[in-house]
C-alpha cells in the first residue's frame, strides 16, 4: 500500500510540474519611459534653507528616458497569469536652477540631475483573448526603489545638498498589452501607467509617475487550454 501510495504521489508530483513548466515563461522587455513633471522633484521641495539664505528651486521637468527589465510569467487559469519581476526607468539631465531672491533673483547655480527607479512588482495579466494575438489587461503592486544623482557646484552659498537622494515607495501599475505567439517564443508589446508613491510619501510630497511603452520578448509558455 505506501508503494501504491508513494508511486500515485510521485505521478501526481511528475503531472504538476510538467503542468507547471508549460504554463511557465521568462522574458526581458525593454522601451520608452516618459515621466510626470514631479519625476524631476528630486527633493520633494521648492527651496531650501540655510541659517542665513533661502534659496528656491526652479525645476525643468524629466527628459523622456528609457527602461529595461525581466520578467516571470505563470499560468494560473485560462484567462489569469502571475506575473513578477524586476525593472529600471532611468530619466537623464533634468535642470534645477537655485535662485536666491535678492531682490533681482540671482540664479546661483545650475545643478542636473538624473532620476533612476527600481520597481520590484508582482501583479496578473488578465487575457480577453488568447490565441495566436493574446490581449490583456495588466495590474500590478510595486516596490519602488528612488535613486538621483545630482551634479554640479554652489558658489558663493554653502547649501545642505544631498548629492544622491534615495528614498522607497509603494506604488502600482495599470495597462494594456498584446502577445504573438511564435511557437518558439512570443513578442509582446506592453502600454502601461506607473504611479511611483501611491504609499508612503512624504507630508506635502506630490504624485510622481511615468507611463512606459514597451517591447519584450518571452522563452517558455503560458499557453492553457483557452488557446488550444
Amino acid at each position: 500500500m505506501k508503494t501504491l501510495q508513494l508511486t500515485v504521489s510521485a505521478l501526481l508530483l511528475l503531472v504538476l510540474h510538467s503542468e507547471l513548466k508549460a504554463q511557465t515563461s521568462f522574458g526581458f522587455y525593454g522601451g520608452l519611459s516618459t515621466p510626470s513633471e514631479q519625476i524631476s522633484n528630486v527633493y520633494n521641495s521648492d527651496s531650501l534653507k540655510t541659517e542665513n539664505v533661502v534659496g528656491t528651486l526652479k525645476r525643468s521637468a524629466a527628459n523622456t528616458g528609457y527602461h529595461i527589465g525581466a520578467r516571470l510569467r505563470l499560468g494560473l487559469g485560462e484567462d489569469l497569469v502571475f506575473i513578477g519581476g524586476i525593472s529600471l526607468s532611468r530619466f537623464p539631465s533634468s535642470k534645477i536652477d537655485i535662485v536666491v531672491p535678492n531682490g533681482n533673483d540671482t540664479i546661483r547655480t545650475t545643478l542636473t540631475s538624473t532620476q533612476n527607479i527600481i520597481p520590484i512588482a508582482v501583479g496578473v495579466n488578465y487575457y480577453l483573448t488568447k490565441k495566436l494575438l493574446g490581449i490583456y489587461a495588466i495590474g500590478e503592486l510595486s516596490y519602488n526603489y528612488l535613486t538621483n544623482s545630482i551634479d554640479g557646484t554652489i558658489q558663493g552659498v554653502n547649501f545642505p545638498l544631498d548629492r544622491s537622494p534615495t528614498y522607497n515607495r509603494v506604488g502600482f501599475g495599470l495597462g494594456a498589452g498584446m502577445d504573438i505567439d511564435l511557437k518558439l517564443l512570443t513578442l509582446n508589446v506592453e502600454g502601461k501607467y506607473n504611479l511611483v508613491n501611491f504609499i508612503g510619501s512624504e507630508e506635502g510630497e506630490k504624485s510622481k509617475s511615468f507611463v512606459t511603452l514597451s517591447v519584450g520578448i518571452y522563452f517558455g509558455s503560458t499557453t492553457t487550454a483557452k488557446s488550444k
